[in-house]
């Protein structure tokens, strides 16, 4: 596909989203998946713990983003995880902290059908041997954890966001979280159920850095469908603000379109299919790559399961071709959260087996500010360790915030 392609691709999604006539029914869903700024802000205000804590200044915030449109919440997700084996040589247990500084100002159509907002995220992370890479030892090509290294305090998310038609649509500019706004679905986050990136990343889809230049935009275009377009610079790095790499003039992009039964359900009720093709990395010598992804989650009444699917031609350096995964995440209370996860990929080489994951966790939000989540993981196969069948990953991971 040509560069000039794939702009009009882009332009004719962006276009569509934002000029169509849509009907007048309001969506406060957003553009993103769970792991945005917005979404895990309002994940955090919603929280219910078995014990509360921190009333009068959860009161305070909520006052501030009423008088002012200003919220904002510290964040650090802490994990140890365990693993049965390893390659020679290597670490077989793993401990890592993600933090974070992030919030958001509603500085245009405050209180409005059609706001518009600063985002930002602020990001650390450091590690006595990082899950995402002390685990990979173990030769799997789903690693336990599915995000990058660590790195030095960055501006990983700094973007304007604005909705339009009484919030239907909107777009987001400036430098962001991939993962946020492609083939979302209920549990692309680390802060929810799984951990492997089998469910949380689609190893059949290329990554960009942590914060990435680009644009996204996504809307209905009726009560039930939606379609999007996105581009992101393809050689930005994780940790490192810089502006020179957009000047390579590669991208990674998609388009995507969706279904739901109605607005009101679009994060729990909807089927999404995402068509993707990142270019040629000229300096990394990585050939380009297209792919197709599908994604679908039914929400009935405590049940949550969901279906991801995933296809490459093998370029874009992804690691998988093919990919498939199912589970479920069933609330026990409302402070209480199982959940149970397969995965297969077939790996981009064709020397390697098929991998298969199982993951189970159990999430307990013992607080409105604290989650504990003892996670356990049975790899199969595992890619590049071939003397192996199988590897246990067990973990536990805890989540403050403020």
């Amino acid at each position: 596909m040509s560069p000039q392609t794939k702009r009009r691709l882009f332009a004719f999604a962006l276009i569509n989203v934002l000029w169509i006539a849509f009907p007048t029914q309001s969506t406060s869903a957003g553009l993103g998946g769970p792991s945005g700024v917005v979404q895990e802000q309002e994940q955090a205000e919603q929280s219910e713990g078995t014990f509360s804590g921190l009333a009068p200044y959860r009161e305070w915030k909520a006052d501030l983003r009423k008088d002012h449109g200003l919220t904002f919440g510290l964040y650090a997700y802490l994990l140890y995880q365990a693993a049965s084996e390893s390659l020679p040589g290597q670490d077989d247990t793993a401990f890592g902290g993600i933090y974070r500084f992030q919030g958001s100002w509603e500085a245009i159509g405050r209180g409005g059908n059609n706001p518009g907002r600063l985002e930002w995220r602020v990001e650390y992370r450091s590690a006595a041997n990082q899950p995402s890479t002390a685990l990979s030892p173990s030769g799997a090509l789903n690693s336990g954890f599915p995000y990058s290294d660590n790195f030095d305090v960055d501006l990983a998310v700094i973007n304007w966001t604005q909705t339009f038609f009484n919030q239907r649509a909107g777009i987001a500019i400036g430098r962001l979280a991939f993962d946020v706004y492609l083939d979302p679905y209920a549990f692309q986050t680390t802060g929810r159920a799984y951990l492997n990136r089998a469910f949380v990343l689609n190893p059949t889809i290329p990554t960009t850095g942590i914060g990435a230049l680009g644009a996204a935009g996504k809307g209905f275009v009726t009560d039930n469908l939606w379609i999007g377009g996105q581009a992101y610079d393809a050689n930005a790095k994780n940790g490192e603000f810089d502006l020179d790499t957009i000047q390579q003039n590669e991208w990674l992009s998609a388009v995507e379109i969706g279904w739901t039964p109605g607005i009101e359900h679009y994060k729990t009720r909807r089927i999404q299919a995402t068509f993707w093709h990142r270019d040629a990395l000229s300096e990394a010598g990585v050939e380009a790559g297209t792919g197709l992804a599908l994604s679908a989650t039914y929400q009935m009444d405590q049940w949550l399961p969901f279906v991801r699917m995933g296809w490459s031609d093998g370029g874009a350096g992804v690691p998988a071709e093919l990919m498939a995964s199912t589970g479920f995440e069933y609330t026990v209370k409302s402070d209480q959260f199982a959940s149970i996860g397969l995965g297969w990929a077939k790996p981009t080489a064709n020397t390697s087996a098929d991998e298969y994951v199982i993951e189970t966790s159990y999430r307990w939000q013992a607080t409105p500010g604290v989650s504990i989540t003892p996670d356990l993981q049975l790899l199969l196969n595992p890619s590049k360790h071939p003397n192996k069948d199988t590897v246990w990953v067990g973990g536990i991971r805890c989540i403050l915030t403020l």
